[in-house]
């Protein structure tokens, strides 16, 4: 194995909305909320400091230098937009490599990671569906902090991919909030319902791949939004029913997050939920809510349902905090704001 160690300096621009945007007659999201939840991202984005984060890059020497210099100017301005969730200063490294060539990732974290965050498999599994997926698979992860305390995130694209990809220009942003997650909680995310862990994760992606102008916005939304019609978890009936979304959020307490949060509704209906929060409240009363679930670690044990007695009176503890109100009646309202972005989607 080769280990090669690039320490890369990218300046990373903070990019707002264009001169185009603020005509009317731009492109339109779905409600007044969709358009103030883009425009809280922005807020957020420009509320970055500018401390140099402390991240070294392990970077396979393979990895085309597009990808690699994208992946460093991400992570660093990820890494100064979540100040107040997570210390820039807090030590982090990053492993990234071509798909093709996902043995450089597997055979780095197989040798920092404590054992206990590899018994799943998991890791193995990614390795052998970059085997038979070269070309075609990519992805990432914060699989935990490594053995020397380290906070670790990987990605992986295969040599060849469409820089402009709006999936891949969403990822290396949305593994960051796992990161800043994960630091909340000390390295359990027990106390965050699934729909929470990836909806949150999957919003600030997706914002963040659209964040050059309003139309690079609908363009990547609309793109989460299809890999959640290409899924179709439903039927045409339950798609426009605000009583399945509101059922979907109330089962959905109760989740084994351990084995079921890799579900497509959990990532798309889970981001939509975060885009009425961000809309409706705005991003500092979402991190003092992300800040406040970390009183909810105890009583969510390992977040299996056997800890649910205590858990979801934990969880719903912490949301009615930060919103000033209670999950049971938000989920009425987050339905409401997903059938409206479905109907936007299809121009129903």
């Amino acid at each position: 194995m080769r280990k090669v160690l690039a320490i890369l300096v990218v300046t990373a621009s903070l990019l707002t909305t264009s001169g185009a945007d603020a005509k009317s007659g731009a492109a339109s999201l779905a409600s007044p909320t969709s358009e103030r939840a883009r425009t809280n991202f922005l807020s957020l984005l420009h509320h970055s400091s500018k401390a140099t984060p402390n991240a070294t890059f392990f970077i396979d020497p393979l990895l085309r230098k597009v990808y690699s210099d994208q992946i460093v100017a991400d992570i660093r301005t990820n890494a100064r937009m979540w100040t107040d969730l997570r210390d820039p200063s807090k030590p982090m490294d990053v492993y990234a490599a071509p798909t093709q060539h996902f043995q450089f990732i597997y055979d780095h974290l197989k040798r920092v990671l404590p054992a206990r965050q590899l018994e799943s498999g998991w890791l193995d599994v990614k390795a052998e569906r970059a085997r038979k997926e070269s070309t075609g698979f990519f992805g990432g992860g914060a699989p935990g902090d490594a053995i020397n305390g380290n906070a670790v995130l990987m990605v992986y694209v295969p040599n060849g991919r469409s820089t402009n990809d709006d999936h891949w220009n969403s990822l290396t942003s949305h593994e960051y909030v796992h990161i800043a997650q994960r630091s909340v909680f000390n390295g359990s995310m027990a106390a965050m319902q699934c729909w929470v862990r990836e909806g949150q994760a999957n919003f600030i992606g997706w914002s963040y791949a659209g964040r050059a102008s309003k139309s690079n916005y609908v363009h990547a939304w609309k793109s989460q939004l299809q890999d959640l019609e290409n899924e179709r978890p439903y039927s045409p009936r339950q798609r426009l029913s605000t009583k399945y979304w509101e059922n979907w959020f109330i089962t959905n307490e109760t989740q084994d997050i351990t084995k079921v949060c890799d579900a497509t509704e959990n990532y798309v209906a889970g981001a939509m939920a975060f885009q009425y929060l961000y809309g409706t409240y705005g991003y500092e009363k979402v991190n003092t809510f992300i800040l406040e679930l970390a009183a909810a670690v105890a009583p969510c044990g390992d977040g299996t349902p056997k800890y649910s007695n205590t858990c979801v009176p934990a969880r719903n503890s912490a949301f009615e905090k930060a919103f000033g109100i209670s999950l049971r009646d938000a989920y009425p309202r987050f339905a409401a704001h997903i059938v409206r972005e479905l109907k936007w989607f299809t121009n129903k």
